[in-house]
């Protein structure tokens, strides 16, 4: 992919209550935007330089914060740095009161960008439906950054809270000074929805690139998002409408094997990649991990591409406990899929008693995931069974790509789930129990020092 680094933008949530600019936004580049072909190179800038963040990058600090993960007790300390010690262990802090936290800042940093493109674009000079689109593209862009912060920073939606809930600070516009007092988690939600509806007609329905938004992302971004909030109908509407305009899946049966490592499966590039409705790439791309006992036993480990295709066991101390993932290699997307989408449409229908549609939709994933010959259809005797199955398959499916935190936090909101995580090593106990309060990320010091009207979460 063509690397389009014309313009670095450098934007970090610094100061505001001092009189000090809160954004260190000054472009700093080759190009100050004053026509639309800048402002396309800002929303097409994939790859980060330095404190530019590219606009496909996202949130990856979840990965250890699940139940899926787990970190051995004799690679603990030599092999993670301490803030992932401190996100494993839940601790009271993640960064130091020097430190950024990576991805609250990619995100602020977006945020900035596609409210520069947002104020900008259309009183500048070029093609009207580009500079429309372009618009609309930018808001795509914020409101997915705004839907990971609320819900790392944020308690999970629920309707008789939310308007009090503590959000995230919201900047709709390119000033450099203004509160960032946190808005409650009803106005980000609200934002958001507001956003997507106003721009979705701007679009064309497929884009060229994935990591481009369109009338597909849309949908599929409302989708999750309604899912988020336990709007299940119209999360299973919006899943239908983007599965409408894009429904391709891979089948794992006709790939062949990597030239690297012999046993996984070689699969497209993440840009190359056609189950991308937006692609959206985590600051962690790359990682050695070990699956949880309980995510692993959810695989039939000899039948099932996802695990007997995608895992790989390394052998090479002090690595030999740990799983080499096969997405790592060809580039990891916690963005828009139609394996998302089928999930989130196999839920809802689930969630509405329709469990006979739900186990299609997990059937038409499996059909594409496990050996051929193996394969057999699930079936479920009712929607709680259908519902329960839904997911286990979405477990198996986005394992690793970001849902899981967020799925847990639903599940204990919305069905009274019960779920707790245990992070506990070197003899030491860490659970997050489901009534916790730090099921809300803390917000790095650094950033409440400089601006104090940032209220801290409670831990």
């Amino acid at each position: 992919m063509k690397n389009l680094l014309y313009l670095f933008i450098l934007a970090l949530l610094a100061t505001s209550c001092d009189g000090d600019e809160w954004l260190d936004i000054k472009p700093k580049g080759k190009i100050i935007p004053n026509k639309v072909e800048d402002y396309r190179l800002l929303l097409d800038q994939t790859q980060s330089s330095s404190k530019s963040k590219a606009i496909l990058s996202t949130t990856g600090g979840d990965l250890f914060l699940s139940d899926d993960v787990v970190i051995g007790e004799h690679v603990f300390e030599s092999s993670y740095g301490e803030s992932v010690r401190n996100i494993y262990t839940f601790a009271e802090h993640t960064y130091l009161e020097t430190e950024e936290d990576a991805d609250w800042q990619t995100a602020y940093n977006q945020i900035y960008v596609t409210n520069v493109v947002i104020e900008e674009v259309l009183a500048t000079s070029g093609n009207q439906s580009e500079k429309e689109k372009l618009y609309a593209e930018a808001k795509v862009h914020r409101a997915y950054a705004y839907l990971n912060l609320v819900n790392l920073y944020g308690k999970h939606y629920n309707a008789t809270t939310a308007d009090t809930d503590l959000g995230v600070p919201m900047r709709l516009d390119g000033a450099i000074e203004g509160s960032l007092q946190r808005a409650t988690v009803q106005d980000v939600y609200d934002l958001i929805l507001s956003d997507l509806d106003e721009i979705y007609d701007f679009l064309p329905e497929v884009s060229e690139f994935s990591f481009r938004p369109s009338k597909a992302a849309v949908n599929a971004l409302l989708a999750r998002t309604y899912l988020l909030i336990g709007d299940f109908e119209k999360a299973l509407i919006n899943a239908d409408k983007s599965l409408s305009m894009n429904n391709f899946l891979y089948n794992y049966n006709e790939f062949g094997k990597n030239a690297w490592y012999a046993t996984l499966l070689d699969m497209p590039k993440v840009y190359e990649n056609k189950e991308q409705i937006l692609l959206k790439q985590p600051q962690n791309t790359y990682q050695l991990i070990y699956p949880s006992v309980a995510l692993s036993n959810l695989y039939d480990k000899a039948n099932d591409w996802r695990y007997d295709g995608m895992m790989y066991a390394e052998w090479f101390p002090p690595y030999s406990n740990y799983m080499f993932l096969q997405e790592y290699m060809v580039g990891r997307s916690s963005g828009l899929s139609v394996p998302e989408m089928l999930l989130i449409r196999a839920e809802c229908q689930a969630r509405t008693g329709a469990a006979g549609l739900a186990m299609d939709d997990i059937n038409t994933i499996r059909q594409n995931r496990i050996k051929t010959a193996a394969y057999i259809p699930l079936t479920a005797a009712n929607a709680n069974e259908a519902l329960q199955l839904v997911k286990e398959e979405r477990r198996r499916e986005l394992a690793f790509l970001g849902s899981r935190w967020f799925d847990i936090k639903r599940y204990n909101t919305y069905d009274n789930a019960n779920i707790s995580i245990d992070h506990s090593v070197n003899g030491e106990s860490h659970v997050l129990a489901p009534d916790d309060k730090r099921w809300a990320l803390p917000i790095a010091r650094k950033y409440i020092l400089k601006n104090p009207e940032i209220e801290q979460n409670p831990r």
